[in-house]
């Protein structure tokens, strides 16, 4: 796909591994302020602070955060920061692993409806002891990711950034640019969703 803008829009993208096979969860932000290093690198902080306080508790120790890498998306030459991680960085769920590609997901509300105007992340790592069955998550769990999906919204605000939902396309046709929606809202239910390219094969 050749380079789509997206005004003022900032890209969040968080790399783990869980038994040597990649992670990958990516967030975006709408930030109004001049896209320098210095900035992205704050977002990055404000990111990893979030991180270690509402999500590594969440991730079993199998699981490691190898880096964050923020990319300003306004032009194709825009700056990117990368911070790599070497302590710190592990998950602290304890017990047993539930399966690599079972994961928990944070649905993103905002204000329209339409595909356009929803996202999802899969939180994957997750413990089998946060399970109630091999197709559901336990309650107090739940409530913990939905703890943190709120907390990433407040993270960004507290910054001057706004967590967004992007939309790259309409009616199955790119867009001229990436359109940024502020997300007002998360759910996430008690079911176990899967990402098949988690696991080893």
């Amino acid at each position: 796909m050749p380079f789509q803008t997206v005004p003022d829009g900032v890209e969040i993208v968080l790399n783990g591994v869980q038994n040597g096979v990649p992670i990958v969860n990516v967030f975006n932000v709408r930030d109004e302020a001049a896209p320098e290093p210095e900035r992205l690198l704050e977002i990055a902080d404000a990111t990893k602070d979030w991180w270690d306080t509402y999500l590594k508790p969440l991730l079993h120790t199998s699981y490691t955060l190898q880096s964050i890498k923020v990319t300003a998306l306004t032009s194709s030459t825009g700056p990117q920061v990368e911070a790599n991680y070497t302590t710190g960085n592990v998950g602290t769920q304890g017990g047993d692993p539930s399966a690599a590609n079972g994961a928990a997901v944070i649905s993103w509300r905002t204000a329209s409806i339409g595909r356009s105007f929803r996202g999802r992340s899969y939180i994957g790592a997750m413990g089998s002891d946060q399970l109630t069955t091999a197709q559901t998550i336990d309650p107090s769990v739940l409530t913990a990711y939905a703890s943190a999906g709120t907390s990433l919204i407040d993270a960004m605000q507290a910054i001057g950034a706004v967590l967004c939902v992007l939309s790259r396309y309409a009616l199955g046709v790119q867009r001229i640019a990436g359109l940024l929606t502020e997300i007002i809202g998360i759910v996430v239910d008690n079911k176990v969703d899967s990402q098949r390219r988690r696991t080893a094969n």
